[in-house]
């Protein structure tokens, strides 16, 4: 069964092992304006941010060009929405880990929206919420609750809201975050007092506790090791966010700051019911992961052709579903409160 892992930012991260299913068989811009609210400005802005990139196959978003890496058709929304699904089966249906207060509460921003999905949900179980989504592409749906609206932003960019918000949270950000201490800052002075920031994200690594990984997975190894690699060169890391994200909440000028690590296994390889049955969901969205992430880091990054990605897809394909490989992903969840 997963073990969680708890820590402040004083203390060490201490991580348990997942218990492995010996009998698996191995296989062979203003506050709360809404796009469609702006008239003429609405029709040009969005004949502008709807002027996509196509590359790799794909579509990607054009508004910030050769900002984030993923592409935002509908094969990466469906993704991001299983995944949302995912997230929900690890927190038993919790949207947030933060100490929000229930009721009453006010002003909620969800930076790098996606699909607005996680938005929608909060606004429906939050009806006194006011929510705002932003993300670089308008993939949000158009029906959506009355407390909850949707902008085209890039939210590294500098913030422009008038009034400051209760929560602030934003989830799989991973490999979107050019500079997090500014991030942080910039949470920090658009809350309220006693207002909290919330991070959640997946990190594009992958772990085993007792060298089935190192044994078995050669190419997922080395496609960690070129992900770092990309990382390093496009300016946003996929990786190691433990240490400077929690450092950059601190710097801010948060308190009570909170990690909690989550380990999630990838297939299903663990002899816990809730674990497997979580590891067949993960070993689906990661294998159409590698769709989405390998493209924009091999190629546009690291300048591989596009047969080589689809030979080190199809490799890493062979090891998820090798059940003697147990292989796990770490889901972070770091939250602090503005005094």
């Amino acid at each position: 069964m997963a073990s969680n892992t708890n820590t402040n930012t004083d203390g060490a991260a201490n991580t348990d092992r997942l218990e492995v299913d010996d009998a698996a068989p191995s296989p062979q811009e203003s506050d709360n304006v809404s796009l469609s609210s702006l008239g003429t400005d609405y029709t040009s802005l969005r004949s502008s941010v709807l002027d996509y990139e196509y590359e790799n196959g794909r579509r990607y978003q054009s508004y910030r060009k050769g900002e984030y890496l993923f592409p935002n058709d509908e094969d990466e929304q469906d993704r991001m929405d299983f995944l949302h699904h995912i997230y929900s089966m690890i927190l038993g249906g919790e949207l947030h880990l933060a100490p929000i207060k229930e009721t009453g509460l006010g002003r909620v921003l969800d930076i790098g929206t996606g699909t607005g999905i996680w938005a929608i949900d909060f606004a429906d179980q939050f009806p006194s919420a006011e929510v705002v989504g932003n993300d670089l592409s308008p993939i949000q749906p158009g029906w959506v609750p009355s407390n909850c609206v949707f902008e085209v932003d890039d939210f590294e960019s500098e913030w422009a809201y008038s009034r400051p918000f209760d929560y602030i949270h934003g989830r799989e950000l991973a490999g979107a975050i050019k500079d997090i201490n500014r991030l942080a800052k910039q949470a920090f002075d658009n809350l309220i007092p006693g207002g909290y920031f919330e991070l959640q994200s997946f990190t594009l690594d992958i772990f085993s506790d007792d060298n089935s990984l190192q044994e078995r997975g050669r190419y997922t190894l080395q496609m960690c090791a070129l992900i770092e690699e990309a990382g390093a060169k496009f300016g946003k890391p996929m990786q190691d966010i433990e240490e400077t994200w929690t450092q950059a909440l601190k710097s801010a000028g948060f308190e009570d700051i909170k990690l909690k690590v989550i380990k999630v296994p990838l297939s299903p390889w663990s002899d816990d019911e809730k674990q497997k049955k979580i590891g067949h969901f993960m070993q689906s969205h990661y294998s159409q992961a590698l769709g989405s992430y390998l493209p924009g880091i091999l190629t546009t990054v690291l300048g591989w052709k596009d047969l080589e990605v689809a030979v080190m897809a199809s490799k890493i394909r062979a090891e998820l579903a090798d059940l003697s490989v147990h292989q796990y992903g770490k889901l972070y969840f770091i939250y602090g409160k503005r005094p």
